[in-house]
């Protein structure tokens, strides 16, 4: 993926700002427990591995820290993780927690989204209608494809 202009020279901009932010040391180079910080401020929780992972694919001299070039190499591999990631793990995942199986089989129970809708969320929709249109075969069981249904 390639950066537009507007995206380089405002994110450009900010990037250079969080890089200097967090270059404590001022040596140019940011090491593998600053970008956690960056990241951290940027709204995410990278892991040890992914962090080395980050380094190690815009790491070109092996240094084991990245200069500002290679900074805005792993922003931009972010950018593209982000947007490459599907919303259905997101589905899959609330699938899950409500009772079903991550492989999308199994159901959830149409008592188990009343519960969670109107009394953990606390939410006043009309839940059951919503399930009545969407539990297509009746069963009172919302399959993976029923429930994809009733969140979008």
């Amino acid at each position: 993926m390639v950066l537009s202009q507007d995206e380089i020279d405002g994110g450009a901009r900010r990037c250079r700002d969080a890089f200097l932010a967090f270059d404590k040391d001022r040596s140019g180079t940011i090491d593998v427990w600053e970008l956690r910080q960056v990241l951290e401020a940027m709204g995410q929780k990278p892991t040890e591995e992914e962090l080395f992972q980050m380094i190690s694919e815009v790491d070109e001299n092996m240094s084991g820290s990245i200069d500002f070039a290679e900074f805005l190499k792993v922003i931009e591999n972010q950018k593209d993780r982000a947007e490459n990631f599907d919303d259905e793990n997101d589905m899959i995942d609330a699938f899950v927690a409500c009772g079903g199986r991550p492989d999308k089989h199994g159901h959830v129970r149409r008592e188990t989204l009343v519960k969670i809708i109107k009394h953990d969320f606390g939410l006043t929709i009309d839940i059951e209608e919503l399930i009545n249109k969407i539990d297509t075969d009746l069963s009172g069981e919302i399959e993976f494809e029923e429930f994809k249904a009733l969140l979008s």
